[in-house]
C-alpha cells in the first residue's frame, strides 16, 4: 500500500486515541494533578485533526476540513501549553494564546476566502505553531519542581525541535510555493511523521512527569511520617485488628514500657502482659470495632519491670491491602496523676519546694487565672504577688508573638498535652525578656484537667549571645556591611526568586582605585579608614531592596534591581560620583582623594548563576582599571 497523507492521518488518529485511553487509565491510578484534563483534551484534538484530514474531499469538503483540521491542531498545542502551565504551577499566558488564536483565524480566512494562497496559509500556520512550541519549551524549562526536571528537559527539547522544524517548513514553502496541502510531498509526509513523534513523546513525558511527581510526593510524605513517628514524644503503636499482633512501634514505646522493638514486633500486647485489666482490653477492642476510633481513653498498663502506669490512648482504624490495622497514640499520664495527687494532699509542701526553686513557677486554674507564683517569678518579672494573683498570664504579653501562636499554645495544653518553647515576655517595667517556658496540664484521677503548671527559665543572656554570634557571622567587622558569605547567600536567594517576581538585575563589582598606594603612603590605619568610608558611602547609595557587601580586601559587591536596563548604568555612575566627591582627611590636614572603578554585568535569567555573573563583573572591573580607572565598564 502506498504511503499517503490519508494513511498517515488515520495513523495519527489511532495513535492519539490509544494515547488518550492509556493516559485516562493511568491518570485514574496516579494523583489527579491540575493540567491532566488538558493533556487528554490535547490527544482528543490531535485525533480529531487526523480524522478530519483523512475524510477531506469525501465526507467533509476541503475548506471545512482544512479549517477543522488546522484549528484542532492549534487547540491540541494550546491544550499542551495550558496543561504544562497548570501542572508545573505556572501562570497561564492567556493574552498570548488568544493573540495566537486570533492571528490564526485572520490568516486562515484572509488566505482562504479573500486571497486563495495555500503557500501563505502554510507559512503563517507553521510560524504560529512554532511560536506556541517555543512557549511550551519555556514553560517546561523555567518551572521549580525538581523531581521532574530531567523529563521536562526532554519534553522541552522535543518542543524546541518541533518549533524549529515548522520554521524550516515555513522558509521552504516561501521559496518553493505549493498549490495544495494534500499533495504527498516529502515535506508534507515529514510534517506528519514529526507531528506523530512529537505527540507520542510529549504525551508520555507528561505521564512520566505525573508518575515522578506522585512518587516524589509519596516519598516526601513517607519521610515526614517517619520523622513524626520517631520524634513524637508519645508512644505510637500499630497493631493488627484481627490478630492483635504488634506491627510497628517507635522509640518512645521502649522508653515507656521497657520492651525493645525486637521484643514487641510480632507479638500481641496480651503476650507481653501489657494490659493490667483484660476487661479494659476487651472494651477497647469492642469500641474500635463499633466506632472505628477512640479518643483520650484512660487505661492501665504494665511495663516490662511490672510497674503500673496510667495512660491515655487515642486510636483510629486504618485499612491497607484489605486488612484492618489500629494506629494508637499513647500518652503516659502517670507523672501528671502523681503530681495532682501531691498537690491535693500536700499543697504546702509543693509551695515550699517551688519557693526554693531557682526557676520561675506559675500555677493557674482551667480558665487561665493565676492562683500561685513563686518568689523567683516575682523577682524575674518585677510584679508584686497581689498584682498577679487572679490575673491572666497575658499581663506578661510582649506583642512579639502572634495571635496564632497563642491559639496553638492554648489548643495544645487544653488537649492534655505539654507545651514547650521560647517566648518573649514583658516585665512590669516594660523590659523584654526571653524565657524558655514549659506548660503542663495537671490531671485529676479521672484524667480531667484541673490546673496548668507553668515553668519559665530566663534565657535572655543566652539569646543576646546568640544574636551577637549571628550578627558576627553575617557582618564584616571592619565596615559593618554584609560579609562575603552572607552577601552571596542572600544574592543567590534573590536570583532564585527572579523568575517569579519579574525583575531585572545587575551585579556591580566595586574596587577602590590605587588602594595599595594609600596603604603604602599613609599606613594601614588610613587604608582601613578608606575602606570604611567607601563602604559607608556605597551603602547609603544602595536602595532597600538591593544588596551590598564586602567581597574581600578593598573590593565590594552590589546586586541591584531595576525595571529597565538604562537604570543600571545610572545607578553605577551615581555610586561612583558620590565616592569621587569624598576626600579622606589625614594628619597634617592632608587629604586623600578617593576613587572607585566599577564592573557591571546584567543578569541573564535561565543562563546565569551568581558565580558566572560575578565572574563577568570581575572581567568588566579589570577592563575599567585598564581604561584608566574611576569609571564604569559594562560587560
Amino acid at each position: 500500500m502506498a504511503l499517503d497523507l490519508a494513511t498517515l492521518s488515520i495513523v495519527l488518529f489511532f495513535i492519539s486515541t490509544i494515547q488518550a485511553i492509556v493516559m485516562l487509565f493511568i491518570f485514574r491510578i496516579v494523583h489527579n494533578y491540575p493540567g491532566m484534563n488538558y493533556l487528554l483534551a490535547s490527544c482528543f484534538f490531535t485525533a480529531l485533526s487526523g480524522l478530519v484530514f483523512a475524510l477531506r474531499g469525501g465526507v467533509i469538503s476541503e475548506i471545512p476540513a482544512i479549517l477543522i483540521s488546522n484549528l484542532s491542531t492549534f487547540l491540541a498545542v494550546f491544550a499542551f501549553n495550558i496543561g504544562f502551565s497548570k501542572f508545573l504551577q505556572r501562570e497561564i499566558a492567556k493574552k498570548w494564546l488568544l493573540t495566537i488564536l486570533a492571528l490564526f483565524f485572520i490568516s486562515f480566512f484572509t488566505f482562504t476566502l479573500v486571497i486563495d494562497d495555500v503557500s501563505w496559509r502554510i507559512i503563517l500556520f507553521s510560524l504560529l505553531i512554532s511560536a506556541i512550541s517555543f512557549s511550551n519549551a519555556i514553560i517546561l524549562l523555567l518551572h521549580q519542581i525538581d523531581s521532574i526536571r530531567q523529563t521536562t528537559r526532554l519534553a522541552a527539547t522535543v518542543q524546541i525541535m518541533f518549533g524549529i522544524f515548522f520554521i524550516v517548513r515555513a522558509i521552504f514553502t516561501f521559496f518553493h510555493r505549493t498549490v495544495s496541502i494534500f499533495s504527498p510531498t516529502p515535506l508534507q509526509l515529514l510534517t506528519f511523521f514529526i507531528s506523530i513523534a512529537t505527540v507520542i513523546i510529549c504525551s508520555y513525558c507528561f505521564i512520566i512527569m505525573a508518575i515522578q511527581r506522585e512518587h516524589s510526593e509519596k516519598k516526601q510524605a513517607n519521610e515526614q511520617f517517619r520523622l513524626i513517628f520517631e520524634t513524637i514524644p508519645d508512644t505510637v503503636l500499630i497493631t493488627s485488628l484481627e490478630t492483635g499482633e504488634i506491627l510497628q512501634t517507635n522509640e518512645t514505646f521502649t522508653e515507656e514500657t521497657g520492651y525493645s522493638r525486637e521484643e514487641a514486633i510480632g507479638k500481641t500486647p496480651t503476650e507481653l502482659n501489657l494490659w493490667l485489666n483484660t476487661s479494659e482490653r476487651d472494651e477497647f477492642i469492642e469500641t474500635m470495632k463499633k466506632q472505628g476510633f477512640c479518643k483520650n481513653v484512660e487505661i492501665h498498663l504494665f511495663t516490662k519491670a511490672r510497674k503500673k502506669i496510667s495512660v491515655l490512648i487515642s486510636s483510629n482504624l486504618m485499612k491497607m491491602d484489605h486488612k484492618m490495622f489500629i494506629i494508637s497514640v499513647i500518652r503516659n499520664i502517670s507523672h501528671n496523676k502523681e503530681l495532682a495527687k501531691k498537690l491535693n494532699t500536700s499543697e504546702e509542701t509543693f509551695k515550699a519546694i517551688m519557693e526554693q526553686s531557682p526557676v520561675s513557677f506559675m500555677l493557674t486554674n482551667t480558665n487561665g487565672d493565676i492562683e500561685y507564683v513563686n518568689k523567683q517569678f516575682l523577682e524575674l518579672t518585677g510584679f508584686l504577688e497581689e498584682e498577679v494573683i487572679g490575673k491572666n498570664p497575658r499581663i506578661l504579653k510582649s506583642g512579639y508573638q502572634s495571635k496564632k501562636f497563642y491559639t496553638n499554645l492554648w489548643k495544645t495544653i487544653t488537649s492534655g498535652r505539654q507545651w514547650k518553647g521560647e517566648i518573649r515576655n514583658r516585665k512590669k517595667n516594660g523590659e523584654i525578656m526571653w524565657g524558655y517556658v514549659s506548660l503542663t496540664p495537671i490531671l485529676d484521677r479521672e484524667g480531667k484537667i484541673i490546673r496548668y503548671l507553668g515553668v519559665q527559665e530566663d534565657i535572655s543572656s543566652r539569646k543576646l549571645l546568640e544574636n551577637e554570634l549571628k550578627l558576627q557571622a553575617r557582618t564584616d567587622m571592619l565596615t559593618g556591611v554584609m560579609n562575603r558569605r552572607y552577601f552571596i547567600e542572600n544574592a543567590e536567594k534573590r536570583l532564585s526568586e527572579m523568575n517569579s517576581i519579574h525583575e531585572m538585575a545587575a551585579f556591580l563589582m566595586i574596587d577602590i582605585d590605587r588602594f595599595k598606594d594609600i596603604n603604602d603612603s599613609f599606613g594601614h590605619i588610613m587604608g582601613d579608614k578608606a575602606i570604611q568610608t567607601v563602604a559607608r558611602q556605597c551603602q547609603n547609595m544602595i536602595k532597600n531592596r538591593d544588596l551590598f557587601g564586602r567581597i574581600g580586601g578593598e573590593e565590594f559587591g552590589a546586586l541591584i534591581f531595576v525595571k529597565n536596563q538604562d537604570e543600571y548604568r545610572k545607578a553605577a555612575d551615581a555610586i561612583r560620583y558620590s565616592v569621587e566627591n569624598i576626600n579622606l582627611s589625614c594628619e597634617g590636614e592632608e587629604t586623600i582623594p578617593l576613587r572607585i572603578s566599577i564592573g557591571l554585568s546584567v543578569y541573564r535569567p535561565g543562563e546565569d548563576t551568581l558565580e558566572t555573573l560575578m565572574h563577568r563583573s570581575d572581567i568588566a572591573l579589570y577592563q575599567a582599571k585598564n581604561d584608566g580607572r574611576n569609571r564604569v565598564a559594562v560587560l
